[in-house]
């Protein structure tokens, strides 16, 4: 993955439902096909981000808002297993770990309240 100049990774770590790898950088959320980007949003198209957990199936969501009013839903799939998170205690805290990561990733990118730690 090549990132632009005066650009820093934030978060990499979560493979989202399609398979697919969710990166954060300072100024672009990006999806990775191993390290090729095949998709990127501007960081300045965000408004927020935030996590949700349905009730039902108990999968939790990252969702993020466009400054647009568009939302978009992105459920991460386990580690161990490659399923979508949801249904035990120890998926339900690892997803929403996760979550929360990438949540706190994008909230501090879109406010530029970045540290030089990894979220």
């Amino acid at each position: 993955m090549k990132l632009k100049i005066g650009e820093k990774l934030i978060i990499k770590e979560g493979k989202a439902g399609w398979g697919k790898t969710l990166a954060v950088t300072n100024k672009r959320l990006l999806i990775l096909d191993k390290d090729k980007i095949i998709g990127e949003t501007p960081i300045n198209d965000i408004s927020e981000a935030y996590s949700e957990t349905h009730f039902l199936t108990n999968l939790t969501q990252l969702k993020i808002r466009f400054k647009d009013g568009r939302e978009t839903a992105i459920i991460f799939k386990n580690k161990a297993n490659g399923l979508l998170y949801g249904g035990s205690n120890y998926a339900d805290t690892d997803m929403l770990n996760i979550t929360n990561r990438y949540v706190k990733a994008i909230n501090q990118a879109v406010n530029k309240k970045l540290s030089a730690t990894k979220v």
